[in-house]
């Protein structure tokens, strides 16, 4: 009775924890993937096409994906860019949840694969071992290992849900589950195209697990031969079909080895001992990326890959991830960064705790297990921080729960939320790249500033696309904040919603013509019966309508001088004139005492008699002081200016912090 009540309660503390590591984990990892989407720390590209192509395959179209039209000026569907038939699998979740977790629903299914994963590793050691222990020791170290976690600063990815694939698939395997274990087989080669290849590793080590089954080696041959034919089908059928001159293949960045994947294998086996070199060696020759790789593999022997070598049958299986990895042309790929450690992540639990499972004693093999996963932690933990690694990508806050500011956004979350939900389901969209991933579940959805046919934009007040600088940026929010076709309907600083809109809201317009003087003939008489200064200037030479206009040179430099006195902080302020200069000299200005100052002298318009409309568009500073408007040239030329209008457009707030970047 003793030894049973021990054995109960030796079953329930195993069962106690694995629960326990299943539901820590879980609460931190949708915890992470949700604040990072509710913050708006997920990314255009690839979040925002994913969701694009998950509601488009649900709709049982293979559309172009309009969000890569400010990449390319032709069409580009998901495919040309991610050959993975993935989401494909995925379209009924669209239905079952979409309508319920919008765009947050590819996450929560990565999320919930890596669990699920989690537990075929669980599962797996425990059948291979008998030993429960070393299952929830192989579990922690699945959740614990640095590429975990750096994998989420991709937000949810291909690769990533495809490896969660792979253990769940060699469980079923073991368990002789085998039609079960063929169909996640077939989606695991399906959902990216090279990990055909890798499978004919993982099949290499099964068929040594299981080299006195008959059964079961006859599936990892014919598992091998699939992957080869569909490798092969892949890259010589598949992919070419789908590509175009336009957007040919461009993934195969290789180039130390070849510039196809046959010219690679040739040179692979022409050439073993270089290509191993290859493995340690920064082939760039740039000194930058010195010690990217070294660290890449002192994490990972760290985190319980030495103990590989007590059973170097294990490494087998890494061949491929590491030649990937290794061998290709950009460092990153190369560092621990991003989701490109995930594949060594996905094997290496297994891998450790099988191989502490021919440890000779019990305790010994559970105090190393537990050893490796303390070991997991403190790299883990010392490498989150952007300073600790090797390679600076920006991008720490979204893998590190633990950061100060991993709970905080630079949006009015709520705020944003608010606008963003007004947008009709059906609208087309052109949003930056911190928005777009919200407005991403819509048939037309492009990347601000390529903005086509949209009928609303969604930015953010500063840089939001890394193919352009700041200035470049700014001019074209510009360009809309200022367009009289669209409409500035929500602002939360520094988040803007335009809507177009062929009228803005005009709040109040002002003209003059030079043709009415006041009494003393100093000034012009406006439209509206207001002063308008500095008439001396008048001339009837140069007429654009009237008989009068105003003349400028440097013994007469001002004209048309307006002194507003009922402006408002955050208006626009939109003036137009036109004028007559042979030498193109005369400018319109807008400054006060404070410092503003903005000028113009691009024309919009000519009316075929050399008279050019120019047009002068600022926002009223948030604090000004004798702000004026004004026609203004200092050169010896003339110039004549007439006609001049200005428009006083409402805003829905104080935009000058838009204006202060």
């Amino acid at each position: 009775m003793v030894n049973t009540n021990s054995r109960y309660r030796f079953a329930g503390d195993y069962k106690f924890w694995y629960y326990t590591i299943m539901l820590v984990f879980a609460a931190v990892f949708y915890t992470m993937v949700i604040t990072n989407h509710y913050y708006f720390r997920t990314f255009a590209f690839d979040y925002g096409v994913y969701n694009f192509a998950f509601r488009d395959y649900a709709h049982f179209h293979i559309s172009p994906c309009p969000v890569y039209k400010v990449l390319f000026p032709f069409n580009v569907n998901f495919l040309q860019d991610h050959f993975s038939f993935f989401l494909f699998f995925l379209a009924p979740v669209y239905w079952l949840l979409g309508w319920l977790t919008g765009t947050y629903t590819l996450l929560l299914v990565e999320v919930t694969l890596i669990l699920w994963s989690g537990w075929a590793v669980y599962r797996l050691i425990k059948l291979k071992t008998g030993d429960p222990w070393l299952a929830i020791g192989g579990l922690l170290l699945y959740f614990l290992l640095h590429g975990r976690y750096s994998s989420f600063a991709d937000d949810s990815n291909l690769l990533v849900m495809a490896c969660c694939l792979i253990p769940l698939f060699i469980y079923f395997f073991e368990a002789k589950r085998f039609v079960i274990a063929g169909v996640f087989f077939v989606l695991a080669i399906l959902s990216r195209e090279d990990i055909a290849l890798w499978f004919i590793f993982i099949f290499l080590v099964l068929m040594i697990w299981n080299r006195k089954q008959r059964e079961e080696l006859i599936f990892c041959i014919s598992g091998i031969v699939i992957s080869v034919l569909y490798f092969v089908l892949a890259f010589k059928v598949f992919i070419p079909a789908i590509s175009s001159p336009d957007k040919p293949y461009n993934f195969f960045t290789y180039a130390a080895l070849g510039t196809t994947p046959y010219q690679a294998l040739g040179f692979i086996m022409r050439h073993p001992i270089k290509v191993f070199l290859l493995l340690f060696e920064n082939q760039l020759n740039n000194p930058a990326y010195n010690g990217i790789k070294g660290e890449f593999y002192m994490v990972y022997l760290i985190s319980g890959g030495a103990v590989l070598f007590f059973r170097p049958k294990y490494f087998i299986w890494f061949i491929p991830l590491l030649m990937q990895k290794m061998l290709n042309d950009e460092p990153m790929r190369w560092s621990i960064n991003s989701y490109y450690s995930i594949q060594v992540v996905t094997l290496l639990p297994i891998s450790v705790f099988m191989t502490l499972a021919c440890f000779k004693g019990k305790i010994t093999r559970r105090i190393t297990g537990g050893v490796i996963c303390c070991l997991a932690l403190i790299v883990t933990i010392n490498k989150m921080p952007e300073a600790a690694r090797k390679m600076d990508t920006g991008l720490t806050i979204k893998e590190n729960i633990f950061d100060s500011g991993f709970f905080k956004s630079k949006l009015e979350v709520r705020q944003v939320n608010t606008y963003l939900n007004q947008i009709p389901s059906d609208a087309k969209v052109s949003s930056s790249a911190s928005i777009l991933t919200h407005v991403s579940l819509r048939s037309s959805i492009y990347h601000f500033p390529s903005v086509e046919d949209a009928d609303y934009i969604t930015l953010v007040g500063y840089n939001d696309f890394w193919l352009m600088n700041d200035t470049a940026y700014m001019e074209k929010v510009y360009e809309y904040v200022f367009n009289p076709e669209w409409n500035v309907v929500g602002e939360a600083n520094p988040f803007l919603m335009l809507k177009k809109e062929h009228n803005k809201t005009i709040s109040a317009m002002y003209s003059c013509d030079a043709e009415k003087l006041t009494a003393d003939s100093q000034c012009f008489v406006m439209s509206d019966g207001e002063k308008m200064n500095n008439a001396p200037g008048r001339s009837t030479k140069k007429v654009h309508s009237g008989k009068f206009s105003v003349k400028l040179n440097e013994e007469n430099q001002y004209g048309f001088t307006w002194l507003p006195t009922d402006l408002t902080p955050g208006e626009i302020v939109q003036v137009t004139a036109w004028r007559y200069s042979e030498t193109g000299s005369g400018v319109l200005v807008a400054s006060d005492a404070y410092g503003f100052y903005k000028a113009s002298k691009t024309a919009i318009e000519n009316d075929g008699n050399g008279w050019d409309k120019i047009e002068l568009t600022f926002l009223v500073p948030v604090s000004f002081s004798k702000l004026g408007i004004y026609a203004w040239n200092i050169n010896k030329n003339p110039a004549w200016f007439d006609d001049i209008e200005v428009k006083v457009i409402r805003n829905p707030g104080d935009l000058s912090w838009l204006f202060q970047k």
